[in-house]
């Protein structure tokens, strides 16, 4: 079994799973909450030594964002400042390292996606044991998948010159298929910084403008968002911080080229969600679209960003509904706070960085 074909399981199984147990109680929007969870915590790596650790932090970091996101949602101006400063401190500790980079947006992400639930009255207690029942079932399902037997490559074997120093045999890639084989990474990277050494770095970052760029950026949308959302009344505006949250990401490598794509698979799935949504479909056919979009889900991230927002998205609105139908006011009221969000994020948190970042090369290059 194939790599791709094992993630596809683990997300299908991960996220249907509870909503299926959800449908059998006669609380499908029970089980949509516990798969939230279990959304929060797919894609972990549990490969290797670390993987008890890993899947560790991915479990306190979603049900902590549960229990603040819900705690904090429906509460007016309370909610808008908690969600900004606490976003500032978690994005500031995540230039930490890169696990703790990935742990912290994880964070933020579904705290912003939980104050949601908090505005339509549900209790935090109850929600952050489903969101962690649900993260333990999907690190579950997915260290159960990994330790799968998977068949053994096709490789690509070339006769080697007898003559050649074994250091030199060594040293010649292995070809799999059309790929060339890598060391692991402890090899080409040399072993991992020391807990002290990365807080020494983290600190000296901290004294840059670089250590404060992505907070700044994050923070600045958000509180946009939040002000919008206050000022301008809906049943739920949250969706605005929510699409700030996805398209905003730390990296400004081809980040307005990325912020570009998230926006349109954003649009696009809200769109698509929104359709299914004014339509209840039948519990079966929930538990299925579901369970097929999360199977997609790990391969088009891999491959193309846009495909994956677009998937992404419905599949966060489904489980937020519950399965059950939203009114066509709330629905375009959807789709212009995802509007607002995309221009948030790309006119705020992405295109005047990345323009002052390319007049900062070209001087130094000049």
């Amino acid at each position: 079994m194939g790599i791709e074909t094992r993630r596809m399981i683990a997300a299908a199984l991960g996220l249907g799973g509870p909503v299926a147990w959800g449908v059998a109680v006669g609380h499908p929007a029970l089980g949509a909450l516990a798969a939230i969870g279990a959304l929060a915590v797919s894609g972990v790596s549990l490969s290797g030594g670390r993987a008890v650790v890993s899947g560790g932090y991915a479990l306190v970091a979603t049900t902590g964002a549960g229990l603040i996101g819900v705690v904090a949602g429906g509460h007016g101006w309370i909610t808008a400042v908690t969600v900004v400063l606490v976003a500032a401190v978690v994005a500031v500790v995540g230039g930490m390292s890169r696990p703790m980079a990935e742990h912290t947006t994880r964070f933020i992400v579904f705290m912003v996606i939980t104050t949601g639930l908090g505005a339509q009255g549900a209790a935090p207690v109850a929600a952050a044991v489903l969101l962690a029942e649900g993260a333990i079932w999907g690190l579950l399902v997915t260290a159960l998948v990994t330790a799968l037997p998977t068949a053994p490559p096709t490789a690509l074997v070339t006769e080697l010159p007898t003559a050649l120093p074994t250091a030199q045999v060594a040293a010649l890639p292995t070809t799999l298929g059309a790929r060339t084989r890598r060391p692991p990474q402890e090899e080409r990277t040399g072993p991992a910084p020391t807990s002290r050494a990365l807080l020494k770095r983290w600190w000296r970052t901290l004294w840059t403008v670089r250590g404060w760029q992505y907070p700044i950026r994050l923070t600045t949308c958000l509180a946009a968002a939040e002000v919008i959302g206050l000022v301008w009344p809906q049943p739920n505006a949250s969706w605005i911080a929510v699409t700030v949250v996805i398209v905003v990401r730390r990296q400004l490598d081809g980040a307005l080229r990325r912020a570009i794509e998230r926006a349109a698979g954003t649009a696009a799935g809200v769109l698509a969600g929104s359709a299914v949504l004014l339509w209840v479909p039948p519990s079966w056919l929930f538990v299925l679209l579901v369970s097929g979009l999360a199977a997609v889900r790990p391969v088009l991230k891999d491959r193309q960003y846009t495909l994956y927002a677009t998937v992404m998205t419905p599949l966060v609105l489904l489980l937020m509904e519950g399965g059950g139908r939203v009114a066509p006011a709330t629905i375009g009221y959807r789709l212009a706070d995802t509007a607002i969000g995309c221009v948030l994020a790309l006119g705020i948190g992405c295109l005047p960085w990345t323009v002052r970042r390319e007049r900062s090369v070209r001087a130094i290059v000049d």
